[in-house]
């Protein structure tokens, strides 16, 4: 599980995530680790985070992400459009191998995506966009048409916590509960969304991307799920790791993942930047 948040600022991209995996075995949950790495600096100019799964046929994202980065030819695209259409098509037929054909197509028949990517970064135009790639499928679109020159703020994975927060409700939620809203309070709810303030500094963004995950991570730290649905695992938490792309470039702001050994006596969930 994850929280990965996209924020496009006048005067760049910032994306960043936490660092927790979690594993399954039947109707047993645990957490994995909490030094998962989530967002990667694919080039000089492009960065990528991922939300969802977190192994492909018993491989890591970032194992893979590495095999992705070396297969790219000398002449590597320098628009993100361009690198969301191989991220897509590599990852695409990783999923198709590494994933038994039944539960794909169990997947694609319910129209679920279980892994995705946020690609960043400066296309011809001068124009700084986040790209979308969901799989299986591949789905690739510009997300939410969120960019430098239309400013706003994207959230994937876990967002729950984040869609209360901002929106005011989660309406996910509500349709597992099976609740209807009458017509007549959507323009209430809708007044309920914080009107947040942009256009914002690149430090800013960083702060607000921080805020969103950290949030998150507190509020599964603090609570077991909803009374609607209890015991739900905390599958956001670690530090949380942040990548900034400008017209300069791509630079990490918070810490790269490898670090030297952590800390003794630090249990599951207590690793934070």
């Amino acid at each position: 599980m994850t929280i990965v948040v996209g924020v496009a600022a006048p005067d760049g991209i910032i994306l960043a995530a936490d660092s927790r995996t979690t594993l399954t075995f039947g109707e047993r949950h645990r957490i994995g680790s909490d030094f998962a790495q989530k967002v990667f600096p694919i080039c000089e100019t492009i960065a990528v985070a991922t939300y969802g799964w977190a192994f492909i046929g018993g491989r890591t994202i970032a194992g893979l992400m590495d095999e992705f980065v070396a297969q790219l030819d000398d002449q590597i695209p320098s628009e993100a459009s361009a690198i969301a259409e191989q991220l897509g098509t590599f990852f695409d037929a990783k999923v198709n191998d590494g994933v038994e054909p039944e539960q794909l197509e169990e997947l694609k028949a319910q129209g679920l995506y279980p892994l995705g990517f946020l690609v960043a970064g400066y296309d011809a135009d001068g124009i700084g966009r986040i790209h979308e790639v969901a799989l299986p499928g591949p789905y690739i679109a510009e997300a939410e048409g969120i960019n430098t020159a239309n400013l706003g703020i994207m959230y994937r994975g876990q967002i729950a916590v984040v869609r209360r927060l901002l929106e005011g409700i989660d309406r996910d939620e509500l349709a597992v509960a099976n609740a209807e809203i009458p017509a007549e309070l959507e323009p209430a709810l809708g007044n309920l969304t914080y009107n947040l303030l942009f256009p914002m500094t690149l430090q800013d963004a960083v702060d607000c991307a921080a805020f969103i995950i950290r949030t998150t991570i507190d509020m599964q730290r603090f609570s077991d799920g909803t009374l609607g649905r209890m015991g739900e695992l905390p599958g956001c938490g670690g530090p949380i790791r942040i990548l900034a792309t400008t017209r300069a470039g791509v630079e990490w702001v918070a810490d790269a993942p490898l670090t030297g050994a952590t800390a003794p006596g630090i249990a599951e969930g207590g690793a934070r930047v």
